[in-house]
């Protein structure tokens, strides 16, 4: 280790025991301004601790604590709707052929371009479109 080495490392150790005489003098000056409270033991102090939480009192804490200035609340914002998707020619002609198969089974009328229309509306309904 250079003699340059030992001077930074020195430095350092110097710089943080100023650090820590600091802090505790900022810690004692703290404790300074605190009131000391007295210190209870025994079943009084457990009676006074729960004398403080019980529900009764809790109101009155509550009115006698200062109260805020009213703010308006903000509403969150409302999710944004999506622009509804057109259905492709594929998704199209799949609702299509179902259409058309289940109109064969149940022996109904009709005919390819009525299934075509018919798949039209139902997907475009079901994406949100105002038909």
């Amino acid at each position: 280790m250079g003699a340059g080495n030992y001077s930074r490392v020195m430095s350092k150790h110097k710089k943080s025991e100023k650090e820590e005489k600091g802090a505790a003098k900022r810690s004692e000056v703290t404790e300074e301004k605190k009131p000391k409270a007295k210190k209870a033991s025994g079943k009084k102090a457990d009676a006074v601790k729960k004398a403080e939480v019980t529900p009764e009192v809790a109101p009155v804490v509550a009115e006698a604590a200062p109260k805020k200035a009213a703010t308006k609340a903000r509403k969150p914002a409302a999710p944004r709707k999506k622009k509804p998707v057109a259905p492709t020619v594929e998704e199209v002609a799949l609702r299509a052929y179902f259409i058309a198969e289940r109109r064969q089974n149940m022996g109904w009328p009709g005919d390819e371009t009525s299934d075509w229309v018919e798949a039209e509306l139902q997907l475009k309904r079901e994406a949100g479109f105002a038909v």
